[in-house]
């Protein structure tokens, strides 16, 4: 097996050799190893964090756009008795 190491980029795991991440492109080029493995996870935590918020802003955005549909159907159900 060959060693891996976590894209400071994109937090995926990538083999040592790479000189690009396949995924997100980022360069390993001229970088400092000094960032442990708690400061990367800290901030891939900090991303999926992030990622979520956004997530349930357009989550809550599709309820609302149902809500409102769900009540003009009602509506219009009720307008048609």
């Amino acid at each position: 097996m060959q060693s891996v190491i976590v894209c400071r980029g994109c937090g995926r795991t990538i083999e040592r050799d790479f000189i690009y991440c396949p995924w997100c492109g980022h360069s390993k080029i001229n970088e400092d190893n000094t960032e442990s493995f708690e400061e990367v996870f800290e901030r891939l935590e900090k991303m999926q964090d992030a990622s979520r918020g956004q997530q349930l802003v357009a989550l809550q955005q599709q309820l609302d756009e149902l809500a409102s549909e769900l009540n003009t159907l009602a509506l219009s159900a009720e307008m048609h008795k």
